[in-house]
C-alpha cells in the first residue's frame, strides 16, 4: 500500500497501490502511520513518488461506487474530510517535501502533490481536476491549495473544465518547479535534494511556517518571530560567522 524508506537523510514514500495508486480509507489509515514514522525518524527531506506508471490517480472509484449503492454520502463526505486532514498533517511536516510526478496525478493524487513544498514533473504527466466530470469538487484542499499557489483565474479554468495538462503545462503555470523528459527524473531528483540537503537546518522548518501563513493577518509578525528564534541558535550563529569569516 504505502512503503516507506528511510535512509541517513532522506524518507523515500512510495505510493504502491497498483495500478494507479488510487486513495481509499486504507491507503488513509496507512497514510497516517507512516505520517508518526517520518515525524520520529526526523529526516532532513521527504520525498514521495508513485510506485510503476503513476503517481496517483486520486479516489479509489469502487469506493465510491460501493457507497453509492448503498446511499451512503455520509461516507463520502467523510472520506473527503479524511483527505483534507490526512494532507493538512503531511503540509505541516517541519522538513521540506518534494513531489516526483508521472503519469497519472489527478483528482485526490494531485491534491497531495500540492500538499507538497516542492513538486518535480515529467513532460509526460498528466496533471489536473477532472471531478467536475462526475458533478464533484477535489475537497481534500484541492481547491484552496491550488488557488494559493496558482492565483484565481488558473485555478478556475483548470477546475470548472476538468482540463488535464501536461507537465511542460503546470512548470509554466506555477503548479510544479521543475518539468523534465521521464528518463531524467532521478538525476533532477538528485539535483533537488541535493540543494536542500546542503543547507538543511533550522532555517527551512521556520520558512515552511512563515510561508504557510501567507495571507493571514500575522504573516509579517511571524516573519520577525522566526527569525528571532534563529538568532538565538547555535547553528544560524556559526552559518553567519562563517559567511563573514569568508568575506
Amino acid at each position: 500500500m504505502l512503503k516507506l524508506d528511510v535512509g541517513d537523510r532522506v524518507a523515500t514514500l512510495l505510493l504502491d497501490r497498483p495500478p494507479v495508486n488510487a486513495v481509499d480509507d486504507a491507503f488513509l489509515d496507512s497514510f497516517d502511520l507512516v505520517l508518526d514514522e517520518i515525524k520520529g525518524a526526523n529526516p532532513s527531506v521527504v520525498v514521495v513518488r508513485g510506485s510503476g506508471r503513476h503517481f496517483s490517480a486520486g479516489g479509489d472509484i469502487k469506493q465510491m461506487v460501493s457507497a453509492l449503492e448503498t446511499n451512503d454520502f455520509t461516507r463520502l463526505d467523510g472520506f473527503a474530510r479524511r483527505i483534507q486532514n490526512a494532507y493538512f498533517a503531511w503540509e505541516q511536516l517541519p522538513m521540506p517535501t518534494v513531489a516526483v510526478l508521472s503519469g497519472a496525478v489527478t483528482g485526490g493524487g494531485l491534491e497531495l502533490a500540492l500538499s507538497c513544498d516542492l513538486r518535480i514533473a515529467a513532460d509526460s504527466a498528466r496533471i489536473g481536476f477532472p471531478e467536475v466530470r462526475i458533478g464533484l469538487l477535489p475537497a481534500g484542499g484541492g481547491t484552496q491549495r491550488l488557488t494559493r499557489l496558482i492565483g484565481r483565474g488558473r485555478s478556475m479554468r483548470l477546475i470548472l473544465t476538468g482540463e488535464l495538462i501536461g507537465g511542460i503545462e503546470a512548470e509554466r503555470l506555477g503548479i510544479v518547479e521543475w518539468c523534465v523528459a521521464e528518463k531524467d527524473l532521478d538525476a533532477e531528483l538528485s539535483r533537488v535534494t541535493s540543494m536542500l540537503l546542503e543547507v538543511a537546518g533550522p532555517a527551512q522548518p521556520a520558512i515552511k511556517r512563515c510561508i504557510n501563513r501567507y495571507g493571514s493577518s500575522d504573516g509579517y509578525s511571524g516573519e520577525l518571530f522566526e527569525q528571532k528564534q534563529l538568532h538565538v541558535s547555535k547553528e544560524a550563529e556559526q552559518r553567519l560567522r562563517a559567511f563573514v569569516g569568508e568575506r
